[in-house]
């Protein structure tokens, strides 16, 4: 059977089970698990238009458990069988089994999976996406003399990934497309920059009408005007990609059971009770299709069809974020707690952690006050509504959060009033935020692209999203 996998990949493929029947001579549960990345990178600048291929990074990790942990070995040379038979022998031979919990295999399973897009992206040559940054640079050039340095980046990555134990045998092709655009402008007192993102599978993401990059540049023009915001607190309408990276540092980090376990996360200390208005749900989900955080398969091989419930209805969980490892350890002492599509590891030959993919907040049901956003708008008063965000940064310990913002728009009375803010903080305390939201719209996003890391190292891929969320916050 052809999986479309690279031909070394599919070769590699069907070898895996002969790996995993050597180690679990000596040892009760074995995988093994193969990455490979490629793709290109496009930038056109004033200065400069550089196209960077990057090459296939092929790599297989071996994982044997002794009991109560994992030795692993890894390595690039994917395409020497009996090296490959050698490594795994010299890796179990070291193993000494102890009594303890065992993994599980699970129910025989030979699948493969592949997103789905309108244009393969395999299939669009450099000239065409050197073409497409080229169009977005002009259309930000030409739309005013005060965009002084206008950017546009197209991205193209092409993921395989292999999982086997000695019940699974998991293949998927994870394709993704992105194309930014990043004017800044002057008018030789003040400097200002913007952005926008545009995120899919396949090339048709990079398709982007020609007003929608105007209206980026004009936003970036509108900023030489735009005032500093008086700090204080306010009520405050977050867009979802603000919303998504609310819930990615207030209760994402600090779920990731190894964050728990290391007790570097307050959350292992409220599981089972309120930390938000009954409005809250948080949920982490890989399995949502096309998202820039989505996969097919965890890689301790744990198929992505259930997200893990985080917070439900304002109360903490015991479903949290887990990879194999802390799940064997943690599950008898966290009753409810599960096996999720967390484990996720950088590159073939670093270690597994459980990892975020897709966190957001729930959306709201219409028949239980669930508001579109116009509607949240005239609802409100006085506020101010937050757009685009730019960081943000998390304390699980703490529970302080913190995000940045390129803007702020004033509502009076219910209604926008033009008046605009640039770069605008927010702040507060994870719990008062939270407990402070009394309103989130039926609308629903999860478009964000971007990575995580733990502190600086552990780089996945990630999104963020929800609903228009309000509550009330510190700005400044």
């Amino acid at each position: 059977m052809n999986h479309n996998l690279p031909p070394e990949l599919e070769s590699l493929r069907g070898f895996l089970p002969e790996l995993v029947a050597e180690a679990e001579k000596k040892v009760p549960y074995a995988s093994a698990l193969v990455t490979q990345s490629a793709g290109e990178m496009v930038v056109k600048s004033p200065a400069d238009e550089r196209t960077n291929p990057i090459p296939p990074q092929p790599g297989i990790r071996i994982s044997a458990w002794d009991g109560a942990t994992f030795h692993s070995v890894a390595t690039s040379r994917i395409e020497d069988r009996d090296y490959l038979r050698r490594l795994t022998r010299e890796l179990v031979e070291t193993i000494t089994v102890k009594p303890g919990p065992m993994p599980e295999a699970g129910p025989q399973m030979d699948k493969h999976f592949a997103s789905e897009f309108k244009e393969d992206p395999a299939q669009v040559t450099t000239q065409q996406r050197q073409d497409v940054c080229r169009h977005a640079f002009d259309l930000l050039k030409d739309f005013d003399a005060r965009i002084v340095a206008p950017r546009a980046m197209y991205g193209y990555t092409r993921e395989y990934r292999l999982f086997c134990n000695r019940g699974k045998l998991l293949s998927s092709d994870v394709s993704g497309v992105s194309l930014y655009v990043m004017p800044m402008a002057s008018d030789g007192k003040k400097q200002v920059m913007n952005y926008e993102g545009f995120n899919g599978t396949g090339h048709e993401a990079s398709r982007v009408p020609d007003e929608k990059i105007r209206e980026v540049a004009d936003l970036t023009v509108r900023y030489l005007s735009a005032d500093k915001i008086t700090p204080g607190e306010y009520r405050v309408i977050l867009d979802p990609d603000i919303t998504g990276t609310l819930a990615h540092e207030s209760f994402g980090h600090g779920c990731e059971m190894d964050a728990l376990m290391r007790g570097a996360a307050r959350a292992a200390l409220y599981v089972g009770k309120r930390v938000g208005s009954d409005l809250v749900n948080i949920v982490d989900f890989g399995g949502l299709p096309g998202r820039n955080g989505s996969i097919f398969f965890s890689d301790d091989g744990v198929l992505a069809h259930e997200p893990a419930v985080l917070v439900k209805d304002g109360i903490l969980q015991p479903t949290l974020m887990t990879d194999l490892y802390s799940y064997l350890h943690m599950r008898d002492r966290l009753p409810g707690l599960k096996l999720s599509a967390n484990g996720r590891l950088e590159a073939y030959d670093h270690p597994i952690y459980a990892r975020m993919t897709n966190t957001y907040f729930l959306p709201l049901p219409k028949e239980r006050g669930g508001m579109t956003k116009d509607e949240m708008i005239a609802d409100s008063g006085d506020a101010i509504l937050i757009e685009q965000l730019t960081s943000g940064m998390e304390d699980p310990l703490g529970w302080g959060v913190q995000l940045q913002a390129l803007r702020g728009r004033e509502i009076k009375a219910g209604k926008l009033t033009g008046k605009l803010f640039y770069q605008v903080g927010m702040t507060g305390y994870v719990p008062d935020v939270l407990a402070s939201i009394d309103g989130l719209t039926t609308e629903f996003d999860v478009s964000s692209g971007g990575f995580c890391g733990k502190g600086h190292k552990e780089v996945v891929r990630v999104s963020t999203g929800g609903p228009f969320v309000r509550c009330r916050m510190k700005l400044g």
